[in-house]
């Protein structure tokens, strides 16, 4: 067999299309469907596919009953072929992305990524047929490749610290930058003159190699952790409240006794409010479920725009939400109810929520008022001043011995 044997170009394309095929095929299922990420990948895979045909669109390549195929000169192949290699970094990088940052935290970053994404294939294929005449046609496209995947790495070394498969992608990443700095010298020492353009150009066979070993480690790495992405996110999907975003009560029970009794160990203190939304009832029986559910909303989402990263929230049942404010004392934590009151008043009304939220809350804290290490036993406690709360609403309770 040789390259101008058209099976031998088939048997060469063939396993890339099975292995993308099957690879993502099995991540793409339940979450996976719907994942931006997933999809720029396999867009990635179809231009490497692409860019793995263009050299068979060359005049002499296929024979036989396959020389219909040839539409390119071989500059034009070369050309074609390697700007869609880059598109397809492009398009592998944008994936990368959006996996590093699926709720569109990214966003701003993707659209600089999309516009770098279409400009560099695009200028290097401006340049490429001056840097053919001047012998540096494949110097040219090493350097390029290595400023992609450069970039790239550094996308892949935030994965790594949350995804064990991108090491996988890092290890073909390196090999990408190590082969194209070790050869773009030595091409750049040895021209290309531009007659080697006049006749079938094909790739050698270490870039073949190295496009097998590298596309199979890079298509596998990617979704052994894009499955990584999909087990957390199916966790973090059971352990969370659907409409509030909050973390469930569930979900939140080994968190709050775990960050108690920590609190507990290393002596110092923890609050712990539990906030419950006034006149709920009415709400729902006045303006509808819908403005019930709007309401809870507003609240989640006022209490998540205040509350530290280390802030436990959760929504305990119905109306009711538990806050742990870790090394907070009883007067920061009245500081912060007071705070969230303020902004709960201070948002515009609508015609979805024609009213301003209103809540009752009590509140201890690990030294001052509920000096145990038992969460339940505290629980019980700021259950009791809440209860207090609500006979006059839209005020904060602190725990006195008696609940204790």
């Amino acid at each position: 067999m040789s390259f101008h044997d058209p099976v031998t170009l088939l048997l060469i394309i063939t396993p890339f299309g099975l292995m993308t095929t099957l690879l993502l095929c099995l991540s793409y299922v339940g979450l996976g469907k719907d994942n931006a990420s997933l999809h720029w990948w396999i867009a990635g895979d179809l231009l490497l596919a692409a860019y793995r045909i263009a050299a068979m669109l060359q005049p002499g390549v296929p024979q036989g009953a396959l020389e219909w195929m040839p539409v390119m000169t071989p500059l034009a192949a070369f050309v074609a072929g390697t700007t869609l290699l880059l598109a397809a970094v492009g398009a592998h990088t944008l994936a990368l992305l959006r996996l590093d940052a699926p709720s569109g935290e990214g966003q701003r970053s993707g659209t600089l990524l999309k516009r770098l994404g279409v400009a560099l294939p695009l200028i290097y294929a401006c340049g490429a047929p001056m840097a053919v005449r001047a012998g540096y046609a494949l110097p040219w496209h090493s350097l390029f490749m290595v400023v992609t995947i450069v970039f790239q790495i550094g996308l892949t070394l935030r994965l790594a610290r949350r995804y064990r498969g991108a090491l996988g992608l890092l290890a073909g990443q390196v090999v990408i930058v190590v082969y194209h700095a070790w050869s773009a010298p030595m091409l750049a020492r040895h021209p290309l003159p531009p007659q080697a353009f006049e006749h079938v150009f094909l790739p050698t066979v270490p870039a073949l190699m190295m496009d097998v070993i590298v596309s199979f480690l890079f298509t596998l790495s990617y979704a052994l952790a894009l499955q990584e992405q999909l087990r957390l996110r199916i966790v973090q999907l059971s352990i969370t409240d659907s409409l509030t975003g909050a973390l469930n009560r569930r979900g939140a029970v080994s968190i709050l006794n775990d960050a108690w009794a920590r609190a507990s160990a290393e002596r110092h203190p923890i609050a712990i409010a539990m906030v419950d939304l006034d006149n709920f009832k009415r709400i729902n029986d006045q303006y509808g479920h819908s403005a019930g559910d709007a309401a809870l909303q507003r609240f989640a989402d006022t209490v998540t725009r205040l509350k530290r990263q280390s802030d436990v929230f959760v929504r305990w049942g119905g109306e009711e939400f538990l806050l742990l404010l870790p090394r907070t004392d009883i007067g920061q934590a009245e500081r912060f109810l007071a705070r969230l009151r303020d902004n709960l008043k201070s948002l515009p009304l609508t015609p979805a929520l024609p009213f301003h939220l209103e809540f009752s809350a009590g509140l201890a804290d690990s030294h001052a008022t509920v000096a145990t290490p038992d969460f339940e036993a505290a629980l019980r406690a700021v259950d009791k001043a809440l209860y207090r709360a609500k006979v006059d609403r839209d005020r904060v309770e602190v725990v006195s011995e008696a609940d204790v």
